[in-house]
């Protein structure tokens, strides 16, 4: 194992996920409260983040749940929008505080973050469902199983781990959905040995840092839906302030001083 390679696994030792066994009667509390909520309309609570794709670092949520609810849910009484709204409600009766996201909410249970997404689903035999997108105030389609199958399975799961403990080491906003699977699209035809780790996360800065051709001017597109443009989750700001710190990285002497 190359000395590059060493420091990198003892980053992703540092923030590796959490044991959760511990908030156990917690967690199953929370999920009675959510049933609860969803009444007749409840199909399942599924987990549905980076714990379930491999990707979880001790940095960002340590739990991601999508409650499924039926496809007829509010479907004539303000549809997703209330749903949403609905949740926040709820969730703001019962824990404090309850930080609204793009399309979920983050509680905390002691020093657990959980984030919590309301989707409705499809009719019929089929994973597909309805979110709500808080920041352009509408719906948008999409599969979490996909995504779940896409990542854990693409043999890049360290590198984003390393990317993600890069983004919240910086403050950045960077949908991890997205982050993922650029992840995947800048590493396309790398060696996905582990031998190569500290090669292939110095390709992501440098790529990253670009000023033409950067990776985040591509469009890159939901898998399980081409409407959903998951490119347009971060606006030029944002991208921006991704692209300022990925040269403040590449410029940097020594790892320590690049993620620590």
């Amino acid at each position: 194992m190359t000395e590059i390679n060493m420091y990198l696994q003892t980053i992703l030792d540092k923030y590796a996920p959490r044991n959760l066994e511990s908030y156990n009667s917690n967690i199953s509390t929370l999920k009675s409260s959510l049933e609860s909520w969803a009444s007749s309309c409840y199909i399942s609570i599924i987990n549905s983040g980076s714990r379930a794709k491999g990707t979880a670092i001790s940095l960002a949520s340590d739990v991601d749940y999508l409650i499924s609810l039926s496809s007829s849910c509010n479907s004539n009484s303000g549809g997703l929008k209330s749903i949403y709204d609905s949740l926040h409600s709820h969730l703001k009766a019962r824990y404090n505080p309850v930080r609204k996201q793009n399309v979920s909410f983050r509680i905390e249970i002691g020093t657990l973050e959980v984030d919590i997404t309301p989707a409705r689903k499809h009719s019929g035999n089929t994973n597909d469902h309805w979110i709500y997108v808080s920041k352009i105030d509408s719906w948008r389609q999409t599969n979490i199983q996909k995504h779940i199958n896409d990542v854990s399975g693409s043999g890049r799961l360290n590198e984003i781990k390393l990317l993600k403990i890069w983004r919240e080491l910086n403050g950045l906003d960077f949908s991890s959905v997205y982050l993922e699977y650029l992840t995947i699209n800048i590493l396309s035809g790398k060696s996905k040995d582990y031998s190569k780790l500290g090669d292939n996360f110095w390709f992501i800065l440098q790529e990253l840092s670009k000023d033409t051709s950067n990776p985040l001017s591509s469009r890159i597109v939901d898998p399980a839906n081409s409407t959903n443009i998951l490119s347009d989750l971060l606006n030029s700001t944002e991208k921006n302030a991704i692209i300022s710190k990925a040269k403040l990285a590449i410029g940097q002497q020594y790892w320590s001083n690049i993620i620590w």
